[in-house]
């Protein structure tokens, strides 16, 4: 059976994940997925997405993108009079002035802007299964309690549901059907159960944070785990 791979988070360390996909069997022509944060913190987000792009690798929404999407330049003020003060926090404190100054041209900071803008909140792959026959779904959080409301269309149902992918952490619940895959919260080493995959291994940040960063990528349905050092 084909597999999938699903890589956690990559917060702009694109040397890191270069290297992670030539350890794959079929390298850049494997069939991968991210789960979000693509961007921050590290100096490289542009290429990073320059090659999910050129690749047509599928992705996610992160928080990270959200946050990019509500707070970085818009179409009209990238390269002119951009306001910081209302930016402070996300180009300070989330790592946003890496994200902004890894752009070199309007040209491909707009083409990213739109790729980042139409992300998915999560994406389910019903063609790889588990042996025990959960289907494959992917988002940035854990969708834990609120996977039955996908669909809702009442108004407080639709917050939770975005705020929980995007945002929520250490939750855990099984919903019988789906094996879902996540990042979002740094781990030293993959975390595993029968029911859902944390893939982020914090490869970003320090080793104050997490003991040994690395980025990580899930091969599925095998589970076979592969890592990368931070090679920034």
């Amino acid at each position: 059976m084909e597999q999938i791979y699903i890589i956690g988070d990559v917060h702009g360390c694109y040397k890191s994940l270069l290297a992670l996909i030539e350890q794959l069997p079929n390298k850049k022509n494997s069939k991968i997925v991210f789960v979000g944060d693509l961007i921050d913190r590290g100096k490289n987000s542009c290429e990073v997405i320059e090659l999910i792009i050129n690749n047509n690798y599928d992705c996610v929404m992160g928080n990270h993108e959200e946050l990019f999407l509500e707070y970085a330049p818009n179409k009209d003020e990238f390269g002119n009079d951009f306001n910081m003060e209302n930016s402070l926090h996300y180009l300070e404190k989330c790592g946003g002035k890496a994200t902004i100054e890894s752009y070199k041209s309007k040209e491909i900071y707009l083409k990213h802007y739109d790729f980042i803008k139409n992300l998915p909140l999560y994406l389910e792959y019903k063609d790889y299964k588990t042996a025990d026959d959960r289907y494959l779904v992917v988002s940035h959080s854990a969708v834990v309690n609120v996977w039955d409301k996908r669909d809702s269309k009442d108004k407080f149902d639709i917050e939770n549901f975005e705020n929980q992918l995007l945002y929520k952490r250490y939750k855990q619940f099984d919903n019988k059907d789906i094996f879902n895959v996540y990042g979002h919260t740094p781990r030293s080493e993959a975390k595993l159960t029968s029911f859902d995959a944390n893939v982020d291994l914090g490869c970003v940040y320090k080793k104050e944070k997490v003991i040994n960063p690395r980025l990580c990528a899930l091969e599925f349905p095998s589970m076979k785990v592969y890592t990368q050092e931070n090679i920034e």
